[in-house]
């Protein structure tokens, strides 16, 4: 029973880390280029704030 829990909480975090990703890319659907921070939704309000990259 132990080992079923271990593979079905690491196959539920994999397809959650999928899922959020896909979600990322869904929403990015404008061909323009657009500033975002790394890993988030939230917009670069300056481009020299750290962790802030051009997204394509």
């Amino acid at each position: 029973m132990g080992t079923l829990l271990r593979r079905l909480t690491i196959i539920t975090l994999s397809l959650t880390i999928f899922a959020m990703l896909f979600a990322q890319l869904a929403q990015n659907t404008d061909p323009t280029q657009r500033r975002v921070h790394s890993a988030t939704n939230a917009a670069c309000y300056h481009p020299a704030t750290v962790g802030c990259v051009a997204a394509l």
